[in-house]
């Protein structure tokens, strides 16, 4: 599938609309009952603003049955949404309890890191498109709890992130934990290469990488998984279309060659038998995304 060139990418002109479709998803999910509630993320439900995935978040039994919904078109996805947060929290706690006091977003969405985590003395560095922050930064400044959240603005296709994040006052002196979710798909691996450069050139030894990713195969709609081949299809009709995939072996050897020791990989199936052994949510473990860490060697 041949991706549409920079200037007819939707984000260039509004905020993400995946996005707040994965905010609803987080939301929804933190409506159902706490035997089977995956994550518990209240606060994404600020950044719903479309009718339709409002009219979702109206009763819990909207909310659980749209999720089934969900599930059943597009198998996979919404556990790897949800669980990814899990997976990134846990991250999180680690490189705090660590000493790592400096916690980056890149592509950071509607993601409520910034008001979910407790540690106060974090510093958080949302980077995302203008468009999306335009619509994110009021809404999170009325929201408690205040933290030292940092907003910038950065197009990975067309800015250089080590000169956005210096300029935020990012140091590079200092170990960090960069929190990299929902974005590779999106990108061209010219794109994602000049990231990982500008994040080796960035980051001090010792500091942690969490990532995620769409299975091979995925971008040309071509895998076992019928869900899919159809969110591949829907994402570029929608003018977001995926533009990256991989293996474990060729993401760890693109991490390698930028510094980063990979570290564990976590399909769908992988994320559910960590965080939801017994199967209580009853998700589709279709394993055509997943999650991997690194470390700045």
């Amino acid at each position: 599938m041949t991706a549409p060139t920079a200037t007819h990418r939707r984000l260039d002109r509004t905020a993400s609309l995946t996005a707040q479709v994965n905010a609803a998803q987080r939301a929804a999910e933190s409506l159902r009952p706490p035997s089977r509630r995956l994550i518990d993320d209240p606060q994404s439900r600020h950044f719903v603003e479309h009718p339709a995935l409002r009219a979702v978040l109206s009763h819990p039994l909207a909310a659980d049955a749209a999720l089934r919904v969900f599930d059943r078109m597009w198998g996979g996805l919404h556990a790897h949404i949800a669980l990814r947060v899990r997976y990134a929290d846990d991250a999180c706690a680690a490189a705090t309890t660590a000493g790592v006091d400096q916690l980056v977003l890149l592509g950071a969405g509607f993601d409520t890191s910034s008001l979910r985590l407790t540690d106060q003395g974090l510093t958080v560095f949302e980077i995302d498109a203008p468009a999306t922050q335009a619509q994110k930064r009021p809404l999170v400044e009325r929201l408690p709890p205040a933290r030292r959240t940092v907003w910038v603005p950065c197009d990975f296709e067309r800015d250089r992130l080590r000169d956005r994040l210096l300029e935020g006052g990012f140091d590079p002196a200092r170990p960090s934990l960069i929190i990299w979710l929902g974005v590779t798909m999106y990108l061209t691996r010219d794109a994602i290469d000049a990231t990982l450069s500008d994040l080796a050139q960035l980051c001090a030894p010792g500091s942690r990488l969490v990532v995620d990713y769409i299975r091979d195969g995925v971008v040309a709609a071509g895998t076992p998984w019928p869900g899919a081949n159809r969110i591949a299809r829907l994402v570029a009709r929608r003018g977001e279309p995926y533009r990256s995939d991989f293996t474990e072996r060729r993401l760890d050897a693109v991490l390698t060659a930028h510094g980063f020791q990979p570290g564990e990989h976590l399909g769908v199936a992988g994320l559910l038998r960590r965080y939801d052994p017994s199967n209580t949510s009853g998700l589709a473990a279709d394993d055509w995304l997943a999650v991997a860490s690194a470390v700045r060697g």
